[in-house]
């Protein structure tokens, strides 16, 4: 996967090795379809529990038991978030570029680590995620991953939820 190479090449290069960490991760499990993902400020995926599905618009991965996606996107940017397996890359959704903040590269993980568990954790982006739904045990939910760091541009999120944190 040379694309995956050349994003992951670069962001290190750019961050160190040390940007790159897995946040704590959110449980998807107990979550009505869909989960609304939001990847920078303009870049929009859903995924559906029930069936294992992430959507965009270019394209849907279906997420199996032992299975692991890096959801990201390339360099040189082409306006389109990707996610990367072993088997290869699945074109998910494209995003404008002319924004300030837009997807990084290597910007999510998305796994089902065993039968009837999913997870998403921010593996560390300059972008933040935010993760939208509705909770079978606790409700509305809005899940916010912010990079935080006063140095980067970054999203600057007020920090109001509908429901406990994880």
């Amino acid at each position: 996967m040379p694309d995956f190479r050349e994003a992951l090449d670069t962001y290190i290069l750019q961050y160190g090795h040390d940007k790159i960490r897995v946040s704590e991760p959110t449980e998807l499990r107990n979550f009505v379809d869909p989960v609304v993902m939001i990847f920078g400020r303009n870049c929009v995926l859903t995924y559906d529990e029930s069936s294992k599905l992430l959507r965009g618009s270019l394209g849907t991965v279906v997420v199996s038991p032992g299975e692991m996606y890096i959801i990201g996107r390339r360099e040189p940017q082409d306006s389109k978030l990707v996610a990367w397996n072993p088997s290869g890359a699945v074109e998910l959704q494209e995003y404008s570029s002319q924004v300030d903040t837009i997807p990084s590269r290597i910007h999510g993980l998305l796994a089902c680590p065993e039968e009837g568990r999913t997870i998403y954790s921010d593996l560390g982006s300059s972008a933040g995620t935010v993760l939208v739904g509705q909770s079978k045990n606790l409700g509305e939910v809005v899940r916010i991953y912010d990079p935080g760091a006063d140095n980067l541009g970054s999203i600057k999120f007020q920090r109001i939820l509908t429901a406990n944190s994880f």
